[in-house]
């Protein structure tokens, strides 16, 4: 095959690969809702149920009470992510707050948060701690 009709075919196929994303909306990140938190928090943690959960207002971070502890959730993409706070360091960021994680995967994780809620979510990370 002549690689100037290899190069065409690629890049037909990325370009494709990249509509189809768009069209069907793969390219925006998920938006968190009450339901949403619910669904995705059985999932990663079988057996627990949420008892209060605590939306962020931008949608792409949560704060869940279940079974005793304070888990976090926030959102990679089209997927949450889920974290016990048991062992977490909390600071302040521009943007929100700063969760430091005993989890090499995702030591540290930025929450986006307003002012109200940095004021309300830093005292029930800490108390979970």
């Amino acid at each position: 095959m002549p690689l100037w009709l290899l190069g065409i075919i690629v890049v037909v196929g990325l370009t494709a690969i990249w509509l189809v994303m768009r069209v069907y909306g793969f390219d925006r990140p998920l938006t968190l809702t009450h339901e949403v938190v619910a669904q995705e928090f059985a999932v990663d943690n079988p057996g627990l149920t949420p008892e209060d959960i605590h939306l962020a207002k931008s949608g792409q971070s949560a704060l869940v009470h279940a079974g005793g502890s304070t888990y976090v959730l926030w959102v990679m993409g089209q997927d949450v992510a889920t974290h016990d706070l048991a062992k977490a360091r909390v600071s302040d960021a521009e943007s929100g707050l700063t969760l430091r994680l005993p989890d090499f995967a995702a030591p540290r994780v930025t929450l986006t948060l307003t002012e109200d809620e940095k004021a309300r979510w830093k005292p029930m990370i800490e108390e979970a701690v």
